[in-house]
Order: C-alpha cells, then structure tokens, then sequence
C-alpha cells in the first residue's frame, strides 16, 4: 500500500512510525513545506516537552464526546510506552510526562532517527497545494511535483506557531473540497484586556484565576501570572483561554486574587506587604480589591503567540476511523479537527491517539 501523510509535525511523524513498523512493507511518505521535520516540537512545554498526562482527561478538551473514546483506547500508558521503546524514557512531575532529559531536543532528534532507521521517504520544503481523487487513487500535487497515493493523512495542523509550520493554508484547501470548518482562533496564548495595565508590565504574582461569563463562573485555578504592555500571560491565563473559546467571547472578564494565600481583609495602606510595589500602587490608586480586581477580556494575543489553535475541521465530516465521510481514503489527524484543551500533554496525547486511530484501521 502506498500512503502519504501530509505535514511532519508530531501526528504526521507518530502516525509514520506507527504504520511503518506494523506494516513495513507499506510505502509511508511524508510531506512536509518546513526543511525538517517536529518543527514545532522543539518549542512544546518552553523546550522541555511536557508530552503526555496521567491524570484525568476529563474536562480538558472540547468535542469530549469524539475525543474520549480514542484516548481511552490509546493514551497515556500506550504513549510512555511506544517512547520508551524508541529511546525516550520519561520521568513524571505530579502528573505531567516529560522525557528524562528534560529536553525536546530528544524527543525530536530520536524520531528523526527511528524514521530514518525505517526507511520512511521524506519530502521536505516541499509545499502541499492540493489533492484529487482518480479512481482508487489520490493524486496529490505540491510545487515539487504530483504524487499518487492509495490514502492520504492531513496532519498539517491548526494555524498556531505559523514561523512553526502550521500556518492555517489547509482550510483554504479543505474549503474548496467543500469540508464545513469552525473558525480558528488563538487558543494557549497571553489575553489582551480592555483596562490599562501598562503601569504594571513585567510583573509577576502567584494568584487565583476566576473566570467568569457574566455571572456564571467557567474555570478556577491559580498560579503564576505576568503582565504583558496590554494584557496578561501566564499558564492560568492560557488555560483560560481554552474555557473562552467556548463561548461567544461576550461579557467575559477575569477575576484575579492576588493575595489567594491570606483569606482575611486586607487594608489598602497594607497592599504593598503582600504584592510588587508597583501593583500595590497600581490598586490602591484604582481603588481595586486585591482578593477580586477585575479585567475584561478584550481579545487573544496573535496566532504567532499561541500554543494551539481552536477550531478546525468539524467532527461531522469524519466517521469513528477519522476518515471522510465526502471522500474516501482521506483521513484527518491531529489538530486539523476541531479538538484542543488546556496545557498539561493533553494536546500530544491527541495527536498520538488520533494517530493510532487512523493506523489501527488502515
């Protein structure tokens, strides 16, 4: 059988390895635009690779109801296990997976290595621009030549990171082979909002988050956050906006505590005792509450300042094997589809699970 996947990032390459080593005498192509393949992997969890997680999936991703049954199917387990098998052994941090050396660089450079080991054919710097159906064949064309294929992969990814590679150019493709599409938007990544903080930039503060839709509270967690010239950043920050893609992005504001560690009153004049001068300052003189200072969501920062993209191709268009259901022998993995959640390896696990989805039913 004759298969090409089209995009190198961690599903596309996961999914070749996969396929190659059940099947070797399958051809297993990869096409990818960048001039090496995992790109992108070399950035995840601020170059340490944070690529599973062995707590509970649940309200983490969204479209659970399509995500859940792959992940149980393959997940955690069956990822630190596949690793280790090609040298990536890993060590746990409460409940996140990283590889024992604390290095991307590892993870990438041994896959690089085992696909080559398995004879898989790459075709780097080299543009996808389309794909038709001829029969039994998919003719694939790219601006170094045409390819014919028994099935194709698409696993270019959503639009977050574009210096990365995924830079959103497969749903204009998608849309003219008339696939339904939910719009993407920037999702792990710093929230503009609508007040000033520019007084306040560069600050750091152990908190707690409350995010809130008008009255309705969506998500609660504390941690680290910085302020940035017009908003916020920081992990709680990126998990929150996960929870706002999932509304229309209306009447959303955050609630911050930053003395989330002292429940008693604290007076204004005794503000500069447990946070930065300059934010004490800044509250005091706003007259803002340092258990429950409020912001307005504004926007998302830009896609180049985002982890993961939300939205993308609907769950509609795929059957249970991730195929289309318009097109037969086209498969959908990774963050193509429209599935992603809040930091911690969630993401990872749903590019290798949706890859051994496809593989297990090819």
């Amino acid at each position: 059988m004759n298969i090409g996947i089209i995009g190198g990032g961690i599903s596309g390459c996961y999914l070749a390895l996969l396929l190659k080593e059940k099947h070797p005498d399958y051809n297993v192509e990869i096409i990818e635009h960048n001039d090496k393949l995992l790109k992108k992997i070399y950035a995840t969890g601020n170059g340490k690779c944070n690529f599973a997680n062995s707590g509970s999936l649940n309200n983490v991703f969204n479209n659970e109801k399509n995500v859940l049954p792959i992940l149980k199917e393959y997940g955690y387990k069956e990822i630190i296990n596949y690793f280790s098998s090609i040298g990536v052994y890993h060590v746990l941090e409460d409940e996140l997976v990283y590889p024992i050396s604390k290095s991307a660089q590892t993870v990438g450079l041994l896959m690089n290595r085992k696909i080559e080991q398995l004879g898989i054919i790459c075709h780097l710097s080299t543009k996808f621009i389309d794909y038709q159906k001829e029969k039994e064949n998919i003719i694939v064309y790219t601006d170094k030549g045409i390819f014919n294929y028994d099935k194709i992969i698409i696993s270019c990814g959503g639009k977050s990171s574009p210096g990365l590679g995924s830079d959103g150019s497969i749903f204009e493709i998608l849309n003219k082979h008339n696939y339904m599409i939910r719009d993407l938007s920037p999702s792990l990544c710093p929230i503009k909002v609508k007040e000033n903080v520019k007084k306040i930039e560069g600050i750091r503060q152990f908190v707690k988050v409350r995010l809130y839709e008008k009255d309705k509270m969506l998500h609660e967690e504390t941690g680290e956050i910085l302020f940035k010239d017009k908003g916020i950043s920081g992990i709680v920050i990126f998990n929150s906006c996960h929870y706002i893609n999932l509304t229309k992005k209306n009447q959303i504001s955050i609630s911050i505590d930053f003395a989330c560690n002292y429940k008693n009153k604290i007076n204004k004049e005794d503000y500069i005792s447990y946070v930065h001068p300059k934010l004490a300052e800044y509250l005091t003189n706003n007259n803002l509450d340092i258990h429950d200072t409020r912001f307005t969501f504004k926007d998302f920062y830009d896609f180049s300042t985002s982890q993961v993209s939300s939205g993308g191709l609907l769950f509609s268009e795929v059957n249970e094997q991730l195929e289309s259901k318009k097109e037969q022998n086209v498969f959908f993995i990774g963050e193509v589809l429209d599935v992603d959640a809040i930091c911690g390896g969630y993401n990872m696990m749903w590019a290798f699970s949706s890859a051994y989805r496809v593989m297990k039913n090819l």
